[in-house]
């Protein structure tokens, strides 16, 4: 797992200034989906919402917890976890998981997850 401070600053700024960006341009890499959760977050809790055993190990964790309060970013490549990332205590995004398509919308301060039609993500 790492602390991702650009990205976190960068979905912060989104937040505060609004308009829309696609997360695959915010967090490039070879991923299909990723799975959004919210800290604290036990080691059992996360390996439930993925479904299967992850090491949750390195920034904002602690004896294989999630222990920052802010949002736990699961990027995934066909079931395997590609990249693990902090945003600290910045809980910006909604909890679910997401395709690779999905664009941050920013509104009022509040982002939602929307497909590229601008429709909701499922999440």
């Amino acid at each position: 797992m790492e602390f991702d401070e650009g990205l976190e600053k960068t979905i912060g700024d989104l937040a505060r200034i609004g308009g829309s960006r696609p997360l695959k341009e915010l967090a490039p890499g070879d991923w299909t989906s990723v799975q959004v959760l919210t800290g604290p977050a036990s080691g059992a809790r996360i390996e439930r919402e993925l479904g299967r055993p992850v090491t949750v190990e390195g920034d904002g964790t602690h004896s294989g917890d999630y222990i920052q309060d802010g949002n736990l970013l699961v990027f995934d490549r066909d079931g395997t976890t590609t990249r693990m990332v902090s945003l600290g205590t910045l809980a910006a995004l909604g909890e679910g998981k997401y395709r690779a398509d999905v664009v941050l919308q920013a509104r009022g301060g509040a982002i939602t997850m929307t497909d590229p039609d601008g429709r909701p993500a499922g999440g």
